[in-house]
């Protein structure tokens, strides 16, 4: 469905990238610039440059031609975000936000503080998911990142659901007071927000506290100020993602194997008493080929004829043209 309304597109967009809206750059992997689309601007990247008018009227996704390859037109989501920020601060991940906002409970509505505020990573990803009548009080002790962070919310449509402060949880508290579902927590001691955050859910609704820590003896003081401040199911988990690679390999199926005969090569190792290899050996021909096949099997080779039984272990894929089966000393 496209929406019908102008304005940045973090929350609402059209079907077609309007001067004014935020898009991320996709030129590989590893590199996503975040742009905001203004006529008589250009893109230098690592394919050369790109005028932001050959962005606007394109559709999200789209491929558009630089002047020394081709890059993506994406519309920015909260993982994009956090993929190609500007980092002020060490900042959470994906997987990790994911876990935060679910342990929150974090719903369209839900009222959330949040501290430290950082790069604004998480920051963002709370705001959508509490979009469009939830709001984000995010706090920092430090005044140029939260004013960096009040600039990227406007920019992104976000200003009307966040209200970033300048304000050291650990000692003056939060900003509401018997307000708020969800406490969020990334600060050096924890245990001393603890007790203000208590005070900043909602004694009606109530409301879950996350703080995230790398150091277990930070974690342990949490835990049992969270105990002492009157939290119930208090537990600790670690999130640890796992990145696979793909590599694509060609493995010869056994009926490809018997199409090749003789062609195929007929050597292995052979391996003394002690596991050395010791040279190599020819394994028995091909069943429907011309060479004799051995009476005797070469040392350190056993040759069992009971094909039944080998094809019963190893799988119907062997053909019964075989008559006798070769099987390497272990």
């Amino acid at each position: 469905m496209t929406l019908a309304t102008k304005g940045p597109s973090f929350l609402k967009y059209n079907e077609r990238i309007e001067e004014g809206d935020t898009v991320i750059v996709y030129v590989t992997f590893g590199q996503m610039i975040p742009t905001v689309v203004k006529r008589g601007q250009t893109l230098m990247m690592k394919y050369g440059a790109l005028r932001h008018e050959f962005i606007i009227g394109k559709r999200w996704g789209q491929c558009l031609s630089a002047s020394a390859g081709f890059v993506y037109i994406l519309r920015p989501t909260s993982d994009l975000w956090t993929r190609s920020l500007p980092r002020r601060t060490q900042i959470l991940y994906t997987a990790d936000c994911a876990e935060i906002i679910a342990l929150l409970d974090c719903k369209p509505g839900s009222v959330i503080c949040e501290s430290g505020t950082g790069s604004g990573s998480l920051s963002h990803a709370i705001a959508l998911a509490v979009a469009p009548n939830g709001h984000l009080y995010t706090h920092d002790i430090d005044e140029s990142r939260t004013k960096k962070v009040q600039e990227e919310f406007k920019t992104h449509g976000l200003s009307e659901i966040t209200t970033p402060v300048v304000q050291n949880v650990c000692t003056d508290g939060f900003f509401v007071t018997n307000a708020c579902d969800g406490v969020f927590l990334d600060v050096p001691a924890p245990w001393d927000a603890i007790p203000h955050a208590a005070r900043a859910l909602s004694r009606s609704r109530g409301g879950r506290i996350v703080s995230f820590s790398p150091c277990m003896e930070q974690v342990q003081r949490a835990c049992l100020a969270m105990s002492a401040a009157g939290f119930v199911c208090v537990e600790t988990i670690e999130v640890v993602p796992e990145q696979k690679k793909i590599v694509g390999q060609h493995r010869q199926t056994l009926e490809e194997f018997e199409e090749l005969g003789d062609a195929y090569p007929k050597m292995a190792k052979k391996r003394d008493s002690d596991g050395k290899v010791v040279g190599f050996t020819q394994l028995v021909p091909h069943a429907n080929s011309s060479a004799a096949v051995p009476e005797v099997a070469p040392e350190g080779l056993i040759v069992d004829e009971d094909f039944d039984r080998i094809r019963d272990v190893v799988g119907p894929s062997f053909r019964n043209q075989h008559d006798r089966v070769v099987v390497l000393i272990p």
